[in-house]
């Protein structure tokens, strides 16, 4: 998930500590939270350059769990893909889809409440009983199911253009507490660029924490 932003015009408000901060932060380049000059000097450096427009409010893959442990049960059973608002507003997913590693489409008329989630599963009717009504869920098409030594998954806009991207596996840097040891794949949240291995850790509960905050956000 890597927004670029190439232009001047930001609408900043001044705060009594000094640092500028401004609404949800889409100047904030490099994540600390607070636009600065680091922000600035981003800015500088990728003046004049042609980009596409930010979608600033796309959803983002927040969680997979690709290997469930034994203890849980089969994998056909417990995989899932969770996808996370993190904006302050309802989003509007209706004709959005999941590919490459899963094949889903999301009906239409389905959002995803400010900061609520949307889980996506091979399985729904073991997730609809874990979870209740209060959480949407999305079935995985045919024979889709996750690769435990990873994969690509990418979530793509009604109109055919990417929105995010994350291609997990269990080397290069990435956790292997997700890999059959009881854990999912927790992103760690705002701040952290989902498509890198650091920006992922391994969940503390059995099964991962699907259709909630993440277990590692209380750490």
């Amino acid at each position: 998930m890597k927004h670029t932003t190439c232009a001047l015009a930001l609408a900043l408000t001044m705060t009594a500590g000094g640092p500028w901060v401004w609404g949800q932060c889409h100047a904030d380049l490099n994540g600390n939270q607070t636009i600065d000059n680091d922000d600035l000097l981003i800015l500088l450096a990728d003046y004049g350059q042609s980009c596409e427009v930010a979608a600033w409010d796309d959803p983002v893959i927040s969680e997979i769990h690709y290997n469930p442990s034994t203890q849980q049960g089969s994998d056909s059973d417990f995989e899932f893909v969770e996808l996370m608002n993190p904006h302050p507003f309802a989003i509007d997913v209706g004709g959005w889809s999941l590919d490459d590693g899963i094949d889903a489409t999301i009906p239409a008329g389905t959002t995803i409440e400010p900061h609520g989630f949307l889980l996506t599963a091979n399985d729904t009717a073991t997730y609809r009983a874990i979870l209740g009504p209060f959480v949407g869920l999305v079935p995985w098409m045919g024979t889709s199911s996750l690769h435990n030594s990873g994969e690509t998954i990418r979530l793509i806009r009604p109109d055919g253009t990417q929105a995010d991207i994350v291609t997990y596996s269990d080397t290069g840097g990435w956790t292997n507490e997700a890999d059959g040891a009881g854990g999912s794949l927790e992103w760690k949240g705002a701040g952290h660029d989902n498509a890198l291995p650091e920006s992922w850790i391994g969940s503390n509960a059995l099964g991962g924490s699907p259709g909630a905050d993440n277990s590692s956000w209380a750490d």
